[in-house]
């Protein structure tokens, strides 16, 4: 469950972008200077998707986290919860959260989605992360119903 979690975070992070601000001056580890008061974009959701830390990257592969302990990642490494000292404080209650009610789910229900029902999916433009199934729709007129079967 570790790993399906890890996964599905790495690959589709809550928040997919954050605007930092330099509070002063500053080097990044490979030396690249970075004035205060400089935006910069942290981008989860493309750092997941970066080959130079996850070998083929855009493959789902839960093994990768297997055994959890030996391959867990610092929070630089997998930034879906921030890292630093503005890291998230509900980071392992949401991680408690997210598998208790995957695990109650799973037992009570079986999910699939409507014939034709794959193609139509994309992601919205939200602050946080959101998928739609109206990628052809204007923004107003997109719907959020992915798994319900009438």
């Amino acid at each position: 469950l570790n790993g399906v979690l890890y996964e599905t975070l790495r690959l589709h992070p809550p928040v997919p972008q954050d605007v930092k601000h330099a509070k002063k001056d500053m080097y990044y580890h490979d030396g690249t200077f970075v004035p205060k008061g400089t935006r910069l974009l942290f981008v989860p959701y493309a750092m997941g998707r970066n080959p130079e830390v996850y070998n083929d990257p855009l493959k789902v592969d839960p093994t990768r986290w297997i055994p959890f302990k030996s391959k867990k990642k610092t929070l630089y490494e997998f930034p879906v919860f921030q890292a630093g000292p503005r890291f998230c404080l509900g980071k392992d209650m949401a991680q408690f959260e997210a598998k208790l009610l995957s695990a109650i789910l799973l037992q009570k229900f079986t999910f699939s989605l409507m014939e034709g029902e794959a193609e139509n999916i994309t992601y919205s433009l939200m602050i946080t992360m959101s998928l739609c199934n109206s990628k052809n729709r204007p923004l107003r007129d997109r719907t959020y119903n992915l798994w319900l079967k009438p």
